[in-house]
């Protein structure tokens, strides 16, 4: 599943290159018709409920992202223009050796308790990352520091290489060099010590009262939150660009009653793109606001490599054939989409951009059944087995929510039956397939969308390191694949900051993971986001459509 700006070096040009690459948003804006007061509620329509983990360092998933990013603020963000910029802080500075890496914070920032920010809060925050406990995804941004391992294994009861200098002032010191380290820890979410250092790490996600209150430095507090229903936020008046609205709401709707919602003043800003192309063309004609831009993730069917059968490459291939995945975005998304051959966003400056190497899998049914009579397997009793009696029949598990997902989980069903593979659709809520498929590994084939970070670095994803066979135990290597070739090129990813060997590096990476294919690639939609005609402030692209809330307003 963020400046008054110092004297940069030439490095850290590059690392806001990096960056900068990573934009692809268009706009098509309405002009602006209301006037008069300040509408006081402005009410975000989503289409499924958060779960509840409502702290930036452990979130399970984009809807708590998205809470997270109205509650807690972090040292850096991102403008529209995909540029990192100070938020919490007034400055930073890379070394020349890209080793060390200093945040000053800005005066009189606080918490929404009113307890000011000090860079013991970045210091406490960053640390967590790094306790042996930790229970979330980001350890590997704390990874290349000074001390960590030291720290982690007791050792060391603090990591060396988080030094505060004062209350404004704190250095972080890198082992070597860590390409994504400014974009990594600077958008990190700045969380509270007086608040979350009284509970272990371990214990983080048990702790529902706390996570129920968030106390955060962002632009609104956390009011309200009924699970599968709404997240109400107030704005916090500590913080320092003073919203403009003073309540919003984020509403859990159903995809098909959206235009209706939209209509009858049910929600002013909703995720259209999974409505029909004429239904679109109706609302900009009617004079709602339409954005449109990049994805920041894919839609993709993941495969257990646990279970044998998937450690066939002949298999695998015969499943990524057998699906049309060109005919999911002419006919469910209507071309407003691309198919996808590799784990990363064709919006990264990362994405091969040359096609050579990369295969496309085109719909090629007779080849997939061709690669599983390779592979062994003959016709019984309707369903393909093979002669140690194991039989390609599996549970397809389809969190609930996404219409586009759940058309194409059943374009799935329907095209591998052809081939003679049984499917058996499990539809779900998300938290029960988080539980289920992540935290239990208690799968056949899930289907999920897949959301990146900034920096193309996957090590979070992909390494053996990430991969958990524990039952209740999260791993993000969720399918489990992991080889040391594999976890040799992520390493190498991250260890320059010249932005042609990055290049270089991740198009070894993507060839790999297209040639092994542990995931069935699907496709990447764009994102389609309408809105009230008389919103202002509101400038969604890709990593950011929850971001500066503090500017929307709606004049009514």
């Amino acid at each position: 599943m963020k400046n008054k700006i110092t004297k940069l070096t030439g490095l850290l040009i590059i690392l806001v290159f990096v960056v900068l690459a990573c934009s692809g948003k268009k706009e098509e804006k309405i002009e602006d018709k209301g006037a008069g007061k300040i509408k006081d509620t402005i009410v975000y329509g989503i289409s499924s409920s958060p779960t509840g983990i409502f702290n930036p360092l452990i979130s399970d998933t984009v809807y708590d992202d998205a809470v997270n990013t109205m509650v807690y603020d972090s040292l850096l963000k991102l403008d529209k223009e995909q540029k990192l910029v100070p938020s919490m802080a007034e400055s930073y500075e890379v070394s020349k050796d890209g080793l060390e890496l200093t945040f000053k914070l800005k005066d009189n920032i606080k918490f929404s308790d009113g307890t000011p920010v000090t860079a013991k809060d970045v210091e406490f925050t960053l640390t967590s990352l790094a306790d042996k406990d930790y229970p979330g995804e980001l350890g590997d941004y704390i990874s290349k520091v000074v001390g960590v391992n030291e720290y982690k294994s007791g050792a060391e009861k603090s990591v060396k290489g988080i030094q505060v200098i004062d209350d404004k002032n704190i250095k972080i010191t890198f082992t070597e060099i860590y390409a994504p380290a400014l974009t990594n820890l600077g958008t990190v979410g700045i969380i509270p010590k007086h608040i979350w250092e009284k509970v272990p790490v371990a214990n983080w996600k048990k702790e529902k009262d706390l996570l129920s209150k968030p106390v955060g430095s962002g632009p609104y507090k956390l009011a309200m939150f009924t699970e599968g229903q709404e997240v109400k936020f107030v704005k916090n008046e500590n913080f320092e660009r003073k919203p403009k609205t003073e309540n919003i709401v984020f509403k859990v709707i159903n995809e098909d009653t959206v235009i209706a919602d939209l209509k009858n003043g049910q929600v002013d800003i909703v995720n259209v793109s999974n409505l029909k192309k004429d239904d679109r063309e109706a609302l900009k004609k009617e004079n709602y606001q339409l954005f449109t831009h990049s994805n920041n993730l894919f839609q993709y069917m993941g495969l257990n490599y646990r279970n044998e059968i998937f450690k066939d490459l002949k298999v695998r291939q015969a499943f990524i054939y057998a699906i049309d995945r060109k005919g999911m975005v002419d006919n469910i998304l209507e071309g407003n989409g691309v198919v996808t051959n590799v784990p990363l966003l064709t919006s990264s400056w990362a994405y091969p951009k040359d096609s050579a190497g990369i295969e496309k899998y085109e719909y090629n049914p007779e080849k997939a059944k061709q690669l599983l009579k390779e592979a062994g397997y003959t016709e019984k009793d309707g369903v393909l087995t093979n002669a140690a009696g194991k039989q390609l029949s599996f549970k397809l598990d389809v969190p609930t929510g996404n219409k586009i997902r759940e058309l194409a989980a059943q374009i799935i069903q329907e095209n591998l039956k052809q081939i003679g593979v049984k499917v058996e659709l499990n539809k779900m809520e998300f938290p029960a397939l988080m539980q289920k498929v992540v935290a239990n590994h208690d799968f056949d084939l899930y289907m999920m969308g897949n959301n990146l970070p900034t920096d193309p670095d996957l090590t979070a994803y992909w390494t053996s390191s990430s991969v958990s066979n524990e039952k209740g135990k999260m791993g993000w290597n969720i399918s489990g694949f992991a080889t040391p070739e594999l976890d040799g090129i992520l390493k190498e990813g991250i260890s320059t900051f010249d932005l042609a060997k990055r290049g270089e590096i991740y198009g070894k990476f993507s060839k790999y993971m297209n040639e092994n294919i542990p995931w069935i690639y699907l496709f990447e939609q764009e994102i389609v986001i309408a809105a009230n005609p008389n919103l202002k402030g509101f400038e969604p692209s890709v990593f950011r459509d929850f971001a500066d809330a503090e500017n929307w307003e709606i004049s009514q």
